[in-house]
């Protein structure tokens, strides 16, 4: 991917943490400490977890997981958490953004031919 997608989707995770309290931030990191172990997904290391701000867990998830996957997590341990509304959101907010990127690609592709 570009600079641009990539800093564009690592910020969008981080914002996505921001909106959690310092507690569910908290429960977030349990969770996903207990969701890549069911999954079977290579271990963040604890340390790096429990010490990391928003930002932070947001580069690890992504530098671990790819994009998609760590998009996926999250939205399982917002589910979990019971926060729809923010499901909701990254889910619009997803499919709007591979709209958009579809569409840039298209018009891209129309040029060069």
């Amino acid at each position: 991917g570009s600079m641009a997608a990539s800093f564009f989707s690592d910020f969008g995770l981080m914002w996505y943490l921001e909106e959690l309290k310092k507690e569910e931030f908290r429960k977030f990191k349990e969770h996903l400490k207990q969701m890549t172990l069911q999954l079977e997904l290579k271990q963040i290391p604890w340390t790096e977890v429990k010490k990391a701000s928003r930002e932070e867990l947001a580069n690890l998830l992504i530098k671990h997981y790819e994009e998609q996957q760590a998009w996926n997590i999250t939205l399982r341990i917002f589910q979990k958490m019971d926060r729809k509304d923010l499901c909701m959101k990254v889910m619009r907010e997803r499919t709007g953004y591979t709209k958009t990127y579809q569409a840039h690609a298209k018009q891209k592709f129309s040029r060069l031919e």
